[in-house]
């Protein structure tokens, strides 16, 4: 859409000045100014992919530490956890994640009080809180075998990669939770029975095979439904603009 309006801006910014030349003066300062944004757009999301394609390159060796006191978590993330606690889940711990000179990344980890406990959740903020429920179908001692079973509520990234099958529910955290279950059920169907997660120890196993076989997914699926195609537009927008300042600079009978 920016690309599009772009375009017809310009069309009718060069038409304008063909029809009136006296409409120079209006228009190509409006023109100026609307290609200097496009070529800052192009350049901040320049710099937020490098910025993330390091993010995603410092994932697998990143570690989570324990956090053992901490504030009260944010009014959001607290408004979700008593969610989460009425679905049958309990914190089981906090932990912080650096990754290069990013802010540490904060995830308050929880596990099913009740049930098979073969479902273990991740709240954090990404912009704003979310729950990211989990499950690795298939024997973790085989490391070939299974699959991560990734549910968000109420955003997140849509993933369909060889180690991880993830998608976002953005109705309620119960019927992401209800959608997750299904799918677990059915991979577990032919991958044998999910891994058991109901204390800290057994997570931050899984969470070690995690983060070796799939850290970086979640970034590199960011990219490219988010970075790369505003990239694209804004360059697009920024060639109209470009070459709208040409055709108006160098229009015979300027």
């Amino acid at each position: 859409m920016i690309a599009l309006a772009y375009a017809i801006g310009a069309a009718l910014a060069v038409a304008a000045v063909i029809i009136d030349g006296r409409n120079l003066a209006t228009v190509f300062p409006i023109v100026v100014t609307a290609t200097s944004v496009a070529i800052a757009g192009v350049i901040l999301l320049l710099w937020r992919r490098a910025t993330l394609e390091r993010a995603a390159g410092q994932v697998y060796g990143a570690e989570s530490d324990m956090v053992t006191s901490s504030d009260p978590p944010p009014a959001g993330v607290a408004t979700l956890l008593d969610e989460l606690g009425r679905l049958g889940f309990q914190v089981i711990g906090v932990t912080d994640t650096a990754l290069g000179r990013r802010p540490l990344i904060r995830v308050w980890i929880l596990t099913e009080s009740g049930g098979e406990g073969t479902t273990w959740a991740e709240v954090t903020v990404a912009g704003k809180p979310m729950v990211i429920f989990m499950s690795r179908a298939g024997d973790l001692s085989r490391a070939g075998d299974g699959r991560y079973i990734e549910t968000s509520y109420p955003g997140g990234e849509t993933i369909d990669h060889q180690y991880v099958l993830a998608r976002p529910i953005s109705s309620s955290a119960e019927d992401a939770l209800r959608e997750h279950r299904a799918a677990v059920a059915q991979w577990a169907s032919h991958s044998g029975p999910p891994v058991v997660v109901r204390d800290l120890d057994e997570y931050r196993r899984v969470e070690a095979e995690f983060r070796q076989r799939t850290g970086g997914l979640r970034i590199g699926a960011y990219l490219e439904r988010v970075v790369e195609p505003g990239l694209l537009r804004w360059a697009i927008s920024a060639a109209i603009g470009v070459v709208t300042f040409f055709v108006l600079v160098l229009r015979p009978g300027r």
